[in-house]
């Protein structure tokens, strides 16, 4: 580590990924990656699936 660097590092507060969007993340990941993607879509369907249920009392 350079000790010259300190705190005000040009590089302090940079965006690592300027410009990236929502869009779901096509990168090629692991097995853990694929398990989240699908509890994340099936919770996703079950908030959509629960917010169209009348309510009842």
């Amino acid at each position: 580590m350079d000790p010259t660097t300190g705190k005000h590092d040009s590089q302090e507060g940079t965006i690592v990924n300027p410009g990236r969007g929502d869009e779901k993340d096509t990168s090629v990941g692991d097995e853990s990656d694929d398990a989240n993607e699908l509890r994340f879509d099936e919770e996703a369907r079950l908030i959509e699936e629960q917010s169209h249920r009348p309510e009842t009392d």
